[in-house]
């Protein structure tokens, strides 16, 4: 993976990685003065921000906000009108990706990550996207409302986990609802804010708001920074425990500390996750201990995350106060080196 610390990232598809703007406006303002002549419906034709703001959610959802007050049967026909100017806008002159976004997805490529996309558009759109646009290029999978067995972002994203085989993941996209899919399956959300519908700081929460996607691989690779920062507490260390709260990541982390230590030639250094009802046991012979936590709201996030029914958050209840009290039972014991690991932002772990 050439030190990129996730498996895959995932992207929304339209104002995230192209440029909407450039055409769906003018395409759609066009498409809707002719259906309006046509049916002599007296009636504003919305304005470029009104079109923008469409964008990202389920188009038939969009028109029935937008133009509500027609009946279903003119809606139709122009939610048919505009949708087909769109495509054939693309099928002619294709689609110019935003700023940044070919040599991001290079780079991706180029590390060995998975790419996907996960789209509110129709199967015909997202095709046209990855042949017109030249997405095919990088995107190795992409999902939209058509998929199988997907009734929302939240369901695209879990069936690309599931094809990449891995939760080792990153969403990326410009909408408070991607985020929300994002958080719905316990992956870390990275914002691009496009200012479509308002300032450009839209004041969506996430992991990491950032001002363009050239700055993506380097919000990404905060997390190697952390691993790096945590071995280097650990100098000298030859036997480490990592341990954790439940659903904080202590597994993954561990996992990829032993890689940290490799990576500098010190792959001597014995690694040993452990749940944390049983580190204790482990601890013998060891020199080092860390420990893995995150925010309460962000674990339950994550045992959601896991979408099969309420079980992981039954567990987290259950065990959560135990588990606690048990790592700070370890951390008390003063015999050990021990690094506390704030794994609330999986961007960027905080090391304590």
């Amino acid at each position: 993976m050439n030190g990129f610390p996730f498996d895959a990232v995932l992207f929304d598809l339209d104002g995230t990685l192209v440029a909407t703007d450039s055409f769906w406006p003018d395409v759609a303002r066009a498409a809707t003065l002719r259906v309006f002549r046509e049916r002599g419906i007296d009636r504003a034709i919305p304005g470029p921000a009104e079109w923008m703001a469409m964008v990202g959610r389920p188009l038939g959802e969009a028109f029935e906000a937008t133009f509500g007050d027609l009946d279903d049967e003119s809606r139709s026909a122009l939610l048919v009108a505009c949708a087909e100017a769109g495509h054939a806008q693309l099928d002619r002159h294709g689609a110019t990706l935003l700023a940044g976004v070919e040599e991001t997805l290079s780079e991706l490529a180029a590390r060995g990550v998975r790419l996907g996309i996960a789209s509110n558009c129709a199967p015909e759109y997202l095709e046209l996207m990855l042949t017109r646009a030249g997405l095919e290029r990088w995107i190795e999978e992409g999902r939209c409302l058509a998929s199988p067995g997907v009734q929302d972002k939240a369901d695209m994203i879990e069936d690309l986990l599931h094809t990449f085989g891995t939760r080792s993941a990153v969403m990326v996209g410009d909408r408070a609802g991607d985020r929300d899919a994002a958080w719905a399956n316990g992956l870390p959300h990275v914002h691009i804010p496009r200012g479509y519908c308002g300032g450009a700081d839209d004041g969506v929460e996430a992991e990491a708001v950032l001002s363009g996607m050239e700055q993506l691989v380097t919000a990404c690779m905060g997390r190697a920074r952390s691993l790096g920062a945590c071995r280097e507490r650990l100098g000298g260390a030859r036997r480490v425990v990592v341990t954790g709260l439940p659903f904080a990541g202590h597994p993954r982390f561990a996992a990829e500390l032993a890689a940290a230590f490799a990576e500098v030639g010190a792959s001597t250094v014995e690694v040993v996750e452990a749940d944390v009802a049983a580190a204790s046991a482990v601890l013998v012979g060891a020199d080092a201990l860390v420990t893995v936590s995150a925010r309460s709201e962000v674990l339950e996030r994550r045992a959601r995350g896991e979408r099969v029914g309420l079980a992981p958050l039954e567990r987290l209840v259950e065990d959560l106060p135990a588990a606690q009290r048990a790592i700070d039972h370890l951390r008390a014991g003063g015999a050990l080196r021990t690094v506390h690991v704030d794994n609330s932002n999986a961007l960027d772990p905080r090391i304590g």
